[in-house]
């Protein structure tokens, strides 16, 4: 930002007075010294050039900001930009190479969960889910946005292979026995249940299950006096029941996290094999 004139003078008349050779001499306080006056014109000079300078800058950071610059945070926020309408196709416009909707309606984007990952192969891995329960995208809708995503029409990069994947969510199995203090009897399976829950729920989207993590949200449940992991497995929906990874296996530790397939993770919905069933608690 531009300094005023009388700062820079200021500044310029403080650096004479320091000065061995200068100072002693120009001390007069009058306006019309010579060197008072040649301060105030280069004070003058310099203001305008910062003036210009901050206007230069501006001009620059606003190209820039309206660019493509297609780093992973730029393209998670053009995907989450992304418009759909099954009566009315939503085209993008590109105006000096960056992507935009003529007309932008929020009610359209229908993305709420995105994450862009880089691999080593020029592959792009793109993970998206809608609604504020995250859920996958409709099969037109996934269409939809891989056409908005992919070259030569889309906003994705030439050269560059995106895959962009839209899932049912992973499902979490969890036997394990709970340690609780009596008084909590009528009360505790609900709220571990909501604890184990509400620790899948609140995971970042394209995160990992962590088995230390998950132990210390049972564990911050009130009542809960201690607790034992036995068999802890998870699967993408795709997997069969029984097919899926472990992560402990008879109370033993095979892997201590499980990164999610599709973005996001819930507790598993087979029958019998809930955590309504998988849990046991026990006064201790």
């Amino acid at each position: 930002m531009a300094r005023s004139t009388a700062t820079i003078q200021q500044q310029i008349l403080d650096n004479i007075a320091a000065d061995t050779t200068l100072g002693p001499v120009l001390t007069s306080n009058s306006k019309r010294a010579i060197y008072n006056l040649l301060t105030f014109i280069m004070s003058v000079a310099i203001n305008v050039l910062e003036q210009l300078v901050d206007i230069f800058t501006a001009n620059v950071e606003t190209v820039a900001a309206s660019a493509a610059p297609a780093t992973p945070a730029w393209l998670q926020n053009q995907i989450l930009k992304f418009q759909y309408s099954d009566t009315v196709p939503q085209i993008i416009q590109f105006t000096n190479y960056a992507p935009a909707y003529p007309v932008v309606d929020t009610t359209l984007q229908i993305i709420t969960r995105c994450s862009v990952k880089t691999t080593l192969a020029n592959t792009v891995l793109v993970k998206v889910a809608t609604g504020s329960t995250p859920a996958a995208l409709a099969t037109d809708q996934l269409n939809s946005l891989k056409d908005y995503i992919l070259p030569p029409n889309g906003i994705g990069i030439a050269g560059i292979n995106y895959q962009v994947t839209s899932g049912n969510p992973d499902q979490f199995y969890c036997q394990a026995t709970i340690y609780y203090k009596g008084q909590y009897s009528n009360v505790i399976q609900n709220n571990v249940i909501a604890a184990i829950n509400g620790y899948l729920a609140g995971l970042p989207f394209d995160g990992a299950v962590i088995i230390s993590d998950l132990e210390a949200a049972i564990k911050a449940v009130t009542g809960v006096n201690d607790m034992v992991f036995i068999n802890v497995s998870a699967r993408a929906d795709g997997t069969a029941f029984g097919s899926g990874t472990a992560l402990i296996t008879g109370q033993t530790l095979a892997s201590r996290l499980w990164n999610t397939v599709a973005g996001y993770i819930i507790s598993e919905t087979t029958t019998g094999e809930t955590l309504a069933n998988s849990l046991t608690f026990i006064v201790g």
